[in-house]
């Protein structure tokens, strides 16, 4: 027999205890995790035994696992890691690694040349011990074992005895046979790793020595509460002015950062994919060929989405916003060209889908995200920080009393605020400042009973993550049911009062129609939250386009709002004001009207600025929108080549012409090969 216990002397086991100490009390964000392999580990049955971690490179999925060990060994468990990077990966070099940290002696090991016997006596040894003890077997960095995760799955872990508790951490989460196996999918509980919260964030930095609020919130905003983005950037701050504690160094620990995630693209052409879904918000397969003005290959698009840092949401993908940051940036430097042809790509993509009729009735989210690239740094600063807003839900007597408490909350609680911009595009910053009586006036004449029973649809509340509400919007639909009420009311009456008659009257519609809205209000608790920003300029913008008709009003003495509207292609409306907030100082009104032909003419208007009109009308016949091989496909078409003959010609298979027409037919709105072509004829 052995003696696997490590033998330390005092003051070595001093120092290992005060390292724990110190890197617990920097552990924040993770009491679930932690909750679950407590349970798993003192009461757990066999389902879930098989720990899943998994995020992106420097999400902190190492730190948590020496959280784990730290709590095995207080349980008196045997906590066992194994890093791919510390070993070849074939079954005899994983039993030698393994067999060592487990204590077996070196020189009894020496003397084993079968991998068949490393690996009985791997087994026999995990068995003795998870019989007398509990015991924790640990992956980490698991993505890098390459095709020793088909032995592992197969010959290694279902021969271990049931009770012993697996982690396995890497980037990705396991799939493939994984979860092809009932029994697999039984055991193996998934774990995602993501980045902190505010709260999480916070903790952190105050437990760092940071306490100031403004450092905080510019710290989290930087950082998006990704962990070794954190880390690096408070100890560079730290190290540079402990005093001052100004933030510093910051290209190079994204750098560092982003070199970290790269690890994961190799491959030139795959990077380029990576480089442009940069420049997008959102991205599928389909947007991504249309951007590149080339076919993105299923197989090739598989490994995009599979990477660590890139996620699945309702509309597709998105890049973490650190890497996407840094990524853009990086590109704008280096290829400034190509980074303006991307950006304009996707105007006109936005743009198509804009102008195309059968799409006209649900474009809200494209028009939401066209604003993104036509908007200017107000535009993006306000609405555009955080991919998932605040949920929104309608007042109503459940949720009245919070309602009421926080609108006295925002009466009692009034202060000056900061807003901090930033030009991306620059590197500029900007700083508007905001009065206690300028923070008042969003909700100076808001009187939910009022509002309520006008429509009770009019005001919504912004909800957080913990529940708390945050901001609310009170917007007015405009019909013959609400236009008395602004007509005589504050902020809307010195508008619609100045309206002729024949304009009023396209107003009276029946209240079951919305002939468009009046903006009374759209407050938050706290400017400087990106995530209440963000909801309360998407509340604004997700009404422009779709809605037709748009009136707002915001005080002179917050320039910031005049550049956000006039960016956003709104027009102050001349010689009309209100007096509302502040009787001495006229509040101007702006409008978008969109209505009808209106429309065509507003996003001509947009994209002038961007050089893009004169390929804009190019795409009126359609034309524009498809691809060279697409063209050349309806070209063919159209001189009475058989789907037959314009493969052959074009040197393509049947298959890949009736993708092409499929793709035709949806971009032109036409539905078979006759309408095509007698649209194709009219045009040309």
């Amino acid at each position: 027999m052995y003696d696997s216990k490590v033998k330390v002397g005092d003051s070595e086991e001093r120092i290992a205890v005060q390292i724990d100490q110190l890197e617990r009390h920097y552990l924040v964000g993770r009491d679930i995790e932690i909750q679950y392999f407590l349970h798993q580990l003192i009461d757990g049955g066999q389902q879930g035994r098989l720990l899943n971690l998994y995020g992106t490179g420097g999400v902190g999925k190492s730190y948590l696992i020496d959280e784990f060990r730290r709590l095995a060994v207080n349980a008196n468990a045997v906590f066992l890691l194994l890093d791919s990077r510390g070993f070849s990966h074939t079954p005899q070099d994983f039993c030698t690694q393994l067999l060592r940290i487990l204590g077996y002696p070196m020189k009894q090991l020496q003397q084993i040349a079968e991998p068949q016997a490393l690996l009985e006596l791997c087994h026999d040894i995990l068995r003795e011990k998870a019989a007398n003890q509990k015991l924790v077997l640990a992956f980490d960095t698991f993505e890098d074992m390459g095709d020793m995760e088909y032995w592992l799955r197969e010959a290694f872990l279902p021969q271990l005895h049931p009770k012993i508790l697996l982690i396995i951490a890497g980037r990705f989460p396991l799939q493939g046979l994984w979860l092809s196996s009932p029994a697999w999918r039984q055991w193996i509980h998934r774990m995602p790793i993501g980045d902190l919260d505010y709260i999480s964030v916070k903790q952190y930095l105050e437990r760092s020595g940071i306490s100031q609020e403004p450092m905080i919130k510019q710290i989290w905003m930087k950082t998006k509460g990704h962990p070794l983005s954190l880390s690096l950037i408070v100890s560079t701050t730290m190290l540079q002015d402990i005093q001052g504690l100004a933030l510093v160094d910051e290209i190079e620990v994204f750098e560092h950062i982003l070199s970290i995630w790269l690890k994961e693209v190799p491959d030139v052409n795959l990077r380029e994919l990576v480089e442009t879904v940069a420049v997008l918000r959102h991205f599928n397969q389909e947007l991504l060929s249309d951007i590149l003005d080339r076919k993105v290959k299923t197989d090739v698009f598989q490994r995009l989405v599979g990477l660590s840092f890139i996620r699945r949401v309702d509309r597709g993908w998105i890049l973490h916003d650190l890497m996407r940051d840094a990524i853009s940036n990086g590109l704008r430097l280096r290829q400034p060209e190509h980074y303006d042809w991307l950006w304009k790509r996707c105007i006109m993509y936005y743009h198509s889908r804009m102008t195309n009729p059968s799409k006209r009735k649900t474009i809200t989210w494209e028009a939401v995200e066209w604003y993104y690239y036509i908007g200017d740094h107000v535009v993006r600063s306000l609405c555009f920080q955080k991919l998932t807003p605040l949920l929104m839900e309608p007042l109503s007597p459940s949720n009245w009393a919070e309602a009421e408490q926080y609108l006295d909350n925002r009466r009692i609680n009034l202060r000056e605020v900061v807003l901090p911009l930033q030009n991306q595009d620059t590197g500029e910053r900007f700083e508007y400042m905001l009065s206690k009586e300028e923070g008042l006036y969003p909700i100076k004449h808001i009187h939910l009973q009022e509002l309520y029973e006008l429509d009770p649809g009019i005001v919504k509340l912004m909800r957080d993550q913990d529940g708390a509400i945050r901001g609310l919007t009170a917007i007015i639909p405009i019909h013959t049911g609400t236009l008395n009420y602004l007509l005589t009311h504050p902020l809307s009456s010195s508008y619609f009062q100045n309206l002729p008659d024949h304009k009023l009257k396209e107003l009276r519609v029946p209240n079951e129609h919305i002939a468009g809205y009046f903006v009374k209000s759209i407050d938050v608790s706290d400017f400087e939250d990106e995530a209440v920003r963000t909801t309360a300029g998407l509340a604004f913008v997700s009404l422009l386009i779709s809605s037709g008709y748009v009136v707002t009003t915001g005080p002179t003495e917050l320039p910031f709002l005049k550049e956000f509207h006039l960016s956003l292609g709104c027009e102050e409306v001349k010689n009309v004001a209100h007096y509302d907030y502040d009787p001495n100082t006229p509040t101007p009104y702006y409008v978008l009207d969109t209505r009808g032909d209106k429309l065509q003419d507003y996003l001509n208007k947009m994209i002038t600025s961007f050089g893009l009109l004169d390929h804009a009308k190019q795409q009126d016949d359609g034309m524009g929108m498809l691809s060279e091989r697409e063209k050349e496909v309806v070209v063919l078409l159209a001189k009475g080549y058989t789907n037959q003959e314009i493969a052959a010609d074009l040197c393509i298979s049947e298959v890949t012409v009736k993708k092409h027409l499929t793709a035709v037919f949806r971009k032109l709105n036409v539905r078979n090969r006759t309408q095509l072509v007698n649209s194709y004829m009219k045009k040309t």
